[in-house]
């Protein structure tokens, strides 16, 4: 297990997260039919950040939302509320928030550690490990520890903002994306990917060549990854690759889609410190490498959330693991969206025994079952 990671989310009011509660382990893989609500939960996920550092209206811009489309399904209600637990260096923590959708804001906040109070935002004041109560007098936007100085905060507070601020979500990578260039990074390869080129230009050079390293064991003639500085600062990238006859430089327009989704992949892994989140990581990527991307995310040590619709990306996890971080996601008859354990919905609603699910791989599980007819049986449950 990861030493920092999100352990469960429950969401009620975030678009079709309506009282959904979601375990997580060091790697999740979420699978369930189009339409199902994956990607959902990666942006839930994704919106915690936001809310941290308190650039919702950025977040929103960049996905080209509206304010009142993060409620659930244009609900009148206004508040989205959030309940994360979350561990950091082995100690437990839960950091619950009512988000107003209108004023952009968090009206209500609570961190708590060991019940121990550590924050508390509620009718416009706040205090700190139980101190006397302050009236918030001063404009913010998403969670009030995105303003307040880190002198005046609880060491676990730092750490949590930080540990927050740091997911990193890819879960629209896009080649097309990924092969133009960028200015800047800010660590971070962006959601489609189209900071790429400048991210790898802002890596310190130690970490550089710990990229190169890993992508030469993806695509062994490769023996420099560079990127290079034009007009109005903006970074081109190219890959170098060695022929017994040639070295060939290719630009990145014309790299191959597989290489760039894997390159923006271990990217990330090798850089953040905390939750990383991708949608369909084997789009263009073939099985051999699809296997060595899988070993790559299962040993790295970050929190990793993955969507798939890939059997293959199953078949490359133990069984142990497979039991506890596949998760089915469905939608009820009211549209809201759910979470189950796979290998639990399996047995039970598919009336097959342990023994029997423990005859093929977890790739099988999910070609065996119908997901359309789960699905169905599963929403006249609730």
């Amino acid at each position: 297990m990861a030493s920092n990671m999100i352990t469960s989310l429950v969401v009620t009011n975030f678009k079709a997260l309506h009282q959904t509660i979601i375990p997580f382990e060091k790697n999740t893989f979420l699978i369930g039919i189009n339409g199902s609500g994956k990607t959902t939960i990666l942006q839930a996920v994704d919106f915690i950040s936001a809310v941290v550092t308190g650039k919702v209206e950025e977040w929103l811009d960049q996905r080209g939302w509206k304010k009142k489309e993060l409620t659930f399904y244009g609900s009148p209600r206004k508040l989205i509320e959030f309940d994360i637990d979350y561990q950091l260096d082995g100690e437990s923590f839960r950091w619950s928030f009512s988000f107003n959708r209108d004023l952009l804001k968090c009206t209500y906040e609570r961190f708590v550690s060991n019940g121990r109070v550590l924050l508390t935002v509620k009718e416009g004041h706040f205090s700190s490990l139980n101190e006397t109560k302050e009236k918030i007098n001063f404009q913010y936007v998403g969670s009030i520890v995105s303003v307040l100085k880190q002198e005046i905060l609880p060491q676990e507070i730092v750490d949590s903002k930080k540990f927050f601020s740091n997911i990193k979500s890819a879960e629209l990578l896009s080649p097309i994306l990924m092969k133009k260039r960028a200015r800047q990074a800010m660590g971070d390869v962006g959601l489609g990917g189209e900071k790429l080129s400048a991210f790898i230009s802002e890596l310190p050079l130690e970490k550089r060549n710990e990229l190169l390293n890993e992508i030469k064991k993806f695509f062994p003639k490769v023996f420099s990854i560079e990127t290079r500085s034009i007009k109005g600062g903006w970074k081109e990238l190219a890959m170098y690759e060695n022929f017994d006859a040639n070295k060939l430089k290719i630009e990145s327009r014309h790299l191959s889609d597989g290489f760039l989704r894997i390159l923006a992949i271990l990217s990330q892994l090798l850089t953040t410190e905390s939750v990383l989140l991708f949608d369909e990581i084997e789009d263009g990527v073939n099985q051999e490498l699809v296997k060595l991307l899988m070993q790559f995310i299962v040993n790295s040590p970050h929190q990793t959330i993955i969507a798939t619709h890939s059997p293959l990306i199953l078949n490359y996890l133990e069984d142990e693991m497979a039991k506890r971080s596949i998760l089915f996601v469905y939608r009820c008859l009211d549209g809201s969206v759910r979470v189950i354990n796979f290998f639990d919905a399996v047995m039970k609603f598919q009336k097959l025994s342990k023994q029997e699910m423990e005859l093929f791989g977890p790739g099988e599980w999910m070609q065996s079952v119908d997901l359309v007819e789960l699905s169905k049986l599963l929403a006249t449950q609730e």
